[in-house]
């Protein structure tokens, strides 16, 4: 099992492996541009080559990219829409180039107007990114806490648009434990509702936080572990399931000061897997 966080590539595009090694990890995650912004970068290919002769140094498991905030598939305006699209090929195409296993995004938000009423834009801008996105790189749809009409809080909605995407060998699923909790599910049950809706075959990888918020609360917040209103018990006997064994685990926690996962994070990551075992 590859354990992470994600760290960020301030200074160069390898200086997120420094970053995850130094945290004592051997999987990460990590945005590719301001997260707050639609406007991508680019990258050079000295820059790509570093971050590949970097990687097979440290000899580093698998890298997801993380989409940004402000994506939204659903979105009404159709511009906004495009820029979504835009930026999520982008993330796929670098993806493609230092060989990462995919882009992690949130569908986004219907902003009330109901998932039917959005549902065949959305699939549609899925299967449109899907053609522009390199052979064996994934679009990893992730699970929503609920709030403001966010898509894929219900796991109902993941098994529609799956239903209709085209290249399903594109497609991955990303479950957070927080969002998942504050979304009305209980950890006990969130990987059998996942299997009846989508398929675990499907599961790519999964984000371990605890929450700050209340079971049920519809709110994207998360905790350190054992910190939060999950518990290091629940946790623990998630991690345990042996269902997850074979895949990597990513932690959002904020750390000190919302500084971001330190090393004694994944240190107890390890230990809750180490006693799972």
């Amino acid at each position: 099992m590859n354990l992470g966080a994600h760290v960020s590539i301030a200074g160069g595009l390898d200086k997120c492996l420094d970053r995850i090694v130094a945290l004592g990890g051997d999987t990460l995650m990590t945005f590719a541009s301001s997260p707050r912004s639609l406007r991508t970068r680019s990258f050079t290919p000295e820059e790509i080559k570093n971050y590949l002769d970097k990687k097979a140094k440290y000899g580093i498991g698998p890298h997801f990219l993380h989409g940004v905030y402000l994506v939204n598939l659903a979105a009404e305006s159709k511009a906004y829409l495009k820029s979504s699209i835009n930026s999520l090929i982008f993330y796929q195409q670098l993806a493609g180039d230092i060989g990462a296993v995919g882009t992690i995004f949130h569908v986004g938000s219907h902003k009330g107007r109901g998932f039917p009423q959005t549902m065949d834009q959305i699939i549609a801008a899925i299967n449109y990114i899907l053609d522009s996105t390199p052979k064996g790189i994934k679009l990893i749809l992730e699970n929503a806490a609920g709030q403001a009409g966010t898509i894929g809080a219900d796991l109902e909605e993941f098994s529609i648009i799956l239903s209709r995407v085209g290249d399903k060998s594109k497609i991955g699923f990303c479950l957070d434990t927080q969002h998942g909790f504050a979304s009305g599910i209980y950890l006990d049950t969130l990987l059998s509702k996942f299997d009846h809706a989508v398929g675990l075959k499907h599961l790519t990888v999964i984000h371990f936080n605890d929450s700050l918020t209340d079971f049920n609360s519809r709110v994207d917040r998360h905790a350190n572990l054992g910190e939060g209103t999950i518990g290091l018990d629940q946790l623990q006997k998630f991690a345990a399931d042996p269902r997850l064994a074979h895949l990597p685990f990513i932690l959002e926690v904020p750390g000190t000061d919302h500084g971001g996962p330190r090393k004694q994070d994944i240190d107890l990551l390890r230990s809750l897997v180490v006693q799972s075992g």
